[in-house]
């Protein structure tokens, strides 16, 4: 039923909104693919959406329409070597760079008239994680999708082979077959050319380094906080991210379950949109009552 739903949602997006493909340029030259979803009216809400290991912000589409459709823009970044990027795919020189990839964008749409949210899908969320505890500066709030800080037992044990090596020869440890099952499983995301299949063992060095100290990481934050699980989750571990919930020092802060799978934008996608703007409006309404 919940599938429906989404086919529904889908089909009202396609004249309410304006996406844009840009590009921001990092601090050594790489060019990082950015799909840009806009509301086609006044709007005071923009969020930084980080994708994860296998998937690209192809796979958000969906859910920045949706959210610009409710009037908040959605900044769907291409990680270097995923998506659209041209550099080596399933690669990444070294953990800094990939923040400083973060900043660049930040940096890039930084506003004085927008109020910006860095959030993240799957592994995404520990990207960001990671992100906001270098620098938090003109972030209002963390957004967690579906997060995946505490994967499944059986994934996040895998031992990775790390290295210096860019050459992309490794599977990633990510069963694509959790995410989400029947068409958008068969049709898309079995047959995506553009996500990722194979990694270097220094991007698996990165994903060590980004996995590591994570709970204290997320207990010394202190942004406003979302975290958007699916009921049904194969990847993630539901109930350690529910327990870790309770040390969340960040106020606001909201949690919430959605119906399917891991891939909410498939199996989810109503009630993720409207988790996310009833957030983006809690968030205003408590920065409002702070500036009072």
């Amino acid at each position: 039923m919940h599938r429906d739903r989404t086919i529904a949602v889908l089909g009202r997006l396609q004249r309410m909104t304006e996406k844009l493909l840009e590009s921001v340029i990092s601090s050594d030259g790489e060019s990082l693919p950015v799909r840009r979803y806009v509301p086609n009216r006044p709007y005071a809400h923009q969020i930084i959406l980080l994708h994860g290991v296998v998937s690209h912000s192809g796979w958000l589409e969906t859910l920045g329409q949706g959210l610009a459709e409710q009037g908040v823009a959605v900044l769907a970044v291409d990680r270097r070597g995923a998506g659209l990027s041209t550099s080596a795919s399933g690669d990444a020189p070294s953990t800094a760079q990939l923040l400083d990839d973060v900043d660049a964008v930040r940096h890039h749409y930084a506003s004085d008239t927008l109020t910006t949210h860095l959030g993240g899908f799957c592994w995404g969320a520990t990207y960001a994680l990671n992100a906001l505890s270098r620098d938090a500066a003109g972030v209002a709030s963390f957004l967690m999708i579906a997060p995946s800080i505490f994967p499944a037992d059986d994934i996040g044990g895998a031992d990775l082979v790390v290295g210096d090596s860019g050459e992309a020869q490794y599977e990633p440890h990510v069963p694509i077959d959790r995410f989400t099952r029947g068409p958008a499983y068969e049709n898309f995301i079995i047959p995506d050319p553009l996500r990722t299949c194979e990694v270097s063992p220094r991007f698996n060095q990165c994903l060590v380094d980004m996995n590591r100290m994570l709970g204290p990481r997320w207990a010394k934050l202190r942004l406003p906080t979302l975290m958007v699980l699916a009921e049904q989750d194969r990847l993630s571990d539901n109930e350690k991210h529910l327990r870790a919930w309770r040390h969340v020092k960040g106020t606001p802060k909201s949690h919430t379950i959605v119906p399917g799978e891991h891939g909410v934008q498939f199996d989810a996608l109503p009630e993720t949109i409207s988790a996310v703007t009833a957030w983006t409006d809690e968030v205003a309404q408590a920065m409002g009552s702070t500036a009072a």
